[in-house]
């Protein structure tokens, strides 16, 4: 078992290391195998499952047959109606294969490898802002910012005809998520008392700064300030960590000034504020457009055939197996893919399950929070809306809504927590022995006192 668990953490270890590099591979090492990359990471999970099953450590929460019995229902509609062999398959790569993973992560992970991983993204920050400049600064048809395949002018633009940076990954989705990720354990850091060395937090900071402004995304704004919104509710449970706070808001606003005499991070703001200005603002641009799904997939309900149009067929990848074409079939937003691919009752259902994970993950991240660990809610910050409505389809944004949300079953189930758990209870118990005499302390199992 001892060897097995072994095997399991270094596989989750390859995960990760997968999900930060595969894009690279699909746009410029092997170009040629760019859709086969799509499924790099499935051999792995497959994988961990097997090692988990041998060491007979594989989750038995409720919710792994729940997946399974939803990936079977889904796949049998889907192929009983109108979806095919091979698009069913991407479609339970895309919904189901992933999704144990999160209760995997914690038998095998605790705090401190979850820290650990947070040293490391760290360490990759610096390089992938710098790599994010570069892009930035270069043009639409440089190699540098070719799409997945090494399609030249293959990234999306953001405005001035300025690309919207990628990172090392495909899209701009993945360099999304990886900056929503590394800002959590950078304000982690700030929460707690030097969590890493501090040469990678000055240098992390500014790096994050630079990366978000110089993306061309306003999803990356948003993500890090959604992380930002979660340290806040960190220090609302936990009164003390305020100052520290505090201190976060004052070198990031050192940080930005320092940074605004540089005229390439001061053009990346600037694209930026033309972003939210031609998309209404925050509210129309970000708020409407995101509750904007919810409402399509209200309205699909009516249209949509009782068993769906099959199941992965509203994905990109579908949609290139079916008729050779990039986009979305079916629609663009997560909720009406799901229900326009498995229809209204298994897809209503698969968007419960996502909805239901999300809330156990926050039950044992308040939990943690209320025994002194931040790291699980503000993980949450990064990966909770990835979880509810994040587009499963794009590779990169499920791998960071999986590891995310196992990163925080992780933390919050921590040994660390546990003996904060155990510190109340002994104040109790010392509490209740004061006054008797050493004899009475012994006969009724009392600590051990020290003469003075």
């Amino acid at each position: 078992m001892k060897e097995s668990g072994k095997i399991v953490k270094q596989l989750i270890w390859i995960y990760f290391w997968l999900l930060l590099f595969e894009g690279a591979f699909r746009k410029w090492f092997l170009p040629g195998l760019s859709t086969p990359l799509l499924l790099v990471r499935d051999p792995v999970v497959l994988a961990i499952y097997v090692a988990a099953l041998a060491g007979g450590n594989f989750p038995s929460t409720l919710f792994i047959p729940c997946i399974g019995g939803l990936a079977i229902a889904c796949s049998i509609a889907s192929l009983s109606g109108l979806g095919t062999m091979q698009v069913t398959i991407f479609g339970l790569h895309a919904n189901f294969l992933h999704l144990p993973l999160i209760f995997v992560i914690p038998k095998y992970f605790d705090l401190t490898d979850v820290r650990r991983m947070g040293k490391w993204v760290l360490i990759v920050l610096v390089p992938m802002a710098a790599l994010a400049t570069l892009q930035f600064r270069a043009g639409p048809d440089a190699r540098i910012n070719v799409g997945a395949g090494g399609e030249i002018g293959g990234q999306l633009f953001a405005a001035a005809d300025k690309v919207r940076a990628s990172g090392t990954f495909s899209f701009v989705t993945g360099l999304v998520s990886f900056l929503s990720l590394a800002s959590v354990f950078i304000f982690h850091d700030f929460l707690e008392k030097r969590v890493y060395p501090r040469i990678l937090v000055l240098a992390g900071l500014p790096a994050l700064i630079l990366a978000l402004g110089v993306s061309g995304s306003r999803s990356a704004v948003l993500s890090a300030s959604v992380v930002f919104a979660a340290g806040t509710l960190v220090c609302l449970r936990r009164w003390e960590k305020f100052g520290r706070a505090f201190l976060q808001i004052a070198a990031i606003f050192v940080v930005y000034l320092l940074l605004g005499q540089s005229a390439t991070f001061r053009e990346g703001i600037e694209v930026q504020r033309s972003r939210f200005e031609s998309a209404g603002g925050v509210k129309v641009g970000i708020v409407d457009r995101y509750f904007e799904d919810f409402t399509i997939a209200a309205n699909a309900l009516e249209g949509t055939p009782f068993w769906g149009y099959g199941l992965g067929l509203g994905t990109n990848a579908g949609a290139s197996l079916t008729g050779g074409i990039r986009g979305f079939l079916l629609a663009e937003g997560e909720w009406p893919r799901v229900i326009l691919e498995s229809g209204p009752i298994l897809g209503g259902l698969y968007l419960i399950l996502r909805i239901a994970i999300l809330i156990y993950g926050f039950r044992k991240g308040w939990s943690a929070l209320g025994l002194g660990q931040t790291l699980p809610v503000l993980m949450l910050g990064m990966c909770g809306l990835e979880m509810i409505n994040g587009q499963f389809g794009q590779p990169a944004s499920l791998g960071f809504a999986v590891l995310g949300m196992g990163l925080t079953l992780a933390a919050a189930n921590s040994p660390d927590a546990e003996e904060q758990q155990d510190e109340p209870l002994a104040e109790m118990t010392r509490s209740a022995l004061r006054g008797r005499s050493k004899y009475a302390e012994s006969l009724h199992g009392g600590l051990p006192t020290t003469s003075s």
